[in-house]
């Protein structure tokens, strides 16, 4: 997982679903084999969702003996993945991330096709820890992180919730996951979250700067 230092969290998607979650605290979460199934023309689709392991085999030949000689028959291409039945009935919450990095850059949200509007969470910690007490509520295990991003064209070596190919990495995504989850989309009822939170068009130019002294 990226051990990169979180500094800020956003919630993006269309106005009135954003109000909801403001206003009533409505988290709603799709299982990961809903992500896999989702039409390619998407900004949320990502087939691979769901895998457990990488195995890149690009460029491995087989070979066949004949008499004394080794003669080539085909090359592999591309990764063997495999997935987990165990991850896709997970449910994920999917948010945008910045990190220490991003102290002073300027940024746009809409350029990441989510939708005409964010939640600022302006105290992560809290946030979660409300959704923790929800989660614990219904029987679900929480985990949370900043996904990591990997060449698929070089990485071999286990995946899961908190790893994706680097095709995805300009969604700088962080994740609450519930374990063991429940294979069906699943709504969480927070309450007014207005407290911890606010919201904006993500249209707007914004800008995050470290505190001074």
């Amino acid at each position: 997982m990226n051990e990169e230092r979180l500094i800020a969290i956003f919630k993006l998607g269309q106005k009135i679903h954003m109000e909801e979650l403001l206003y009533e605290g409505h988290v709603f979460m799709n299982n990961v084999s809903y992500f896999a199934k989702i039409e390619d023309d998407s900004p949320r689709s990502d087939p691979d969702e769901g895998t457990s392991y990488c195995l890149n085999a690009d460029g491995a030949t087989f070979r066949r003996k004949q008499g004394t000689e080794w003669q080539t028959i085909g090359s592999l291409s591309g990764a063997m993945r495999s997935r987990s039945d165990v991850l896709a009935s997970a449910n994920l919450y999917c948010l945008h991330a910045r990190t220490e990095r991003d102290y002073g850059q300027e940024f746009i949200l809409d350029q990441l096709g989510f939708g005409d509007a964010y939640v600022l969470f302006l105290n992560s910690d809290e946030f979660l820890r409300r959704v923790q007490e929800a989660a614990t509520k219904i029987g679900q295990r929480l985990q949370s992180g900043v996904v990591e991003y990997v060449d698929r064209s070089h990485y071999t070596g286990a995946m899961g919730i908190f790893r994706k190919f680097s095709e995805h990495a300009k969604d700088r995504e962080f994740r609450i996951a519930l374990l063991p989850g429940t294979g069906q989309p699943l709504t969480l009822r927070l309450g007014d979250l207005s407290d911890i939170a606010i919201m904006g068009s993500t249209n707007e130019r914004l800008r995050l700067d470290e505190k001074i002294g």
